[in-house]
């Protein structure tokens, strides 16, 4: 039963701190999925923190990662609060810091707080452009570009080129293979297709069938000007002072379940939310367009145009 996901439900509603070394061990051993999260997220709750110092003083680099994986999925303050413990502490190696560096950033309180650092020159030099590549996926332009600043040399970020129209885009020869690549590298991380990416965003196996290619252009360029019934996204504030921010994907009398940007799913006790806001912008990351040149956008349309039912 331990490591299933009816052991957790168990041991998260009688919080159960004798279980929290098997829950340290599932943090580890599944860190790859979505019960890995929720056993790190319970063993902070049940103060089982002091158990994590440990692992990252031994010399098993595969658990010390698999560990830091879980605790970003969190996204909690505490599970921030180790990670910052973990890239500042000069004891570790370099590579390890590095490791927790990259990973701090991956929640809305981690995005907050890696600004924050940088504001304050907390993150040694060493290591800031890993702290500035944690936020890089940020569905907030303006957290991705504040990052940029930081950066050693003053690299800050380039001006937004234009919107590519329909009409310029269609007279170029379009390549569907090479816009596939372009959507599973860039798109498949909140986006499926036929049962392949990440169950976020809504799936795109038919949208050939539903909108013509200007309208599929007009979501990518401008993500907020209609966003899907259901995929609207909220900001909520804990009652332990941090915040986080997804799709509310199911409620129930005393949890509500919330899909974050690559898939990953997580409950929050209806007791432990302070408040809860609708965002007024999509969730889907900003610019993203500026990441393609006019041939690879015509591409990835042409791509996206072809799938059908």
């Amino acid at each position: 039963m331990i490591g299933t996901q009816e052991y957790i439900d168990l041991v998260r509603k009688f919080e159960v701190k004798t279980e929290n070394k098997n829950l340290l061990a599932i943090a580890i051993s599944k860190s790859n999925d979505n019960i890995g999260e929720e056993a790190a997220e319970i063993l902070l709750k049940l103060d089982g923190s002091k158990l994590i110092g440990p692992i990252f003083k031994n010399h098993d680099t595969s658990k010390q990662y698999s560990l830091i994986n879980s605790l970003s999925k969190v996204g909690s303050k505490q599970s921030v609060k180790v990670l910052e413990k973990i890239m500042i502490t000069k004891s570790l190696s370099e590579e390890l810091r590095k490791k927790a560096a990259q990973h701090i950033g991956r929640s809305d309180f981690g995005e907050s707080r890696v600004l924050f650092l940088l504001k304050n020159n907390k993150i040694p030099t060493l290591i800031i452009k890993d702290a500035v590549k944690s936020v890089e996926d940020s569905w907030r332009k303006s957290v991705r570009e504040e990052a940029l600043s930081y950066l050693p040399d003053n690299r800050t970020p380039s001006k937004s080129r234009n919107i590519p129209t329909i009409a310029e885009l269609t007279s170029l020869k379009p390549n569907s293979s090479n816009g596939k690549t372009i959507f599973m590298n860039n798109c498949s991380s909140c986006h499926m297709v036929n049962e392949i990416g990440k169950d976020f965003g809504p799936k795109l196996s038919a949208i050939g069938s539903k909108l013509p290619k200007e309208a599929i252009l007009e979501s990518i360029v401008h993500p907020s000007s209609g966003i899907g019934f259901g995929y609207e996204g909220w900001t909520i504030a804990l009652k332990d002072g941090s915040t986080t921010a997804g799709i509310i994907s199911g409620k129930t009398d005393d949890k509500i379940s919330i899909k974050y940007p690559g898939g990953v799913n997580s409950k929050i006790k209806t007791s432990d939310i302070k408040s809860k806001k609708q965002m007024e912008k999509s969730m889907m990351t900003e610019g993203l367009y500026e990441n393609f040149s006019n041939q690879g956008m015509a591409d990835l349309l042409e791509y996206l145009s072809a799938l059908k039912k």
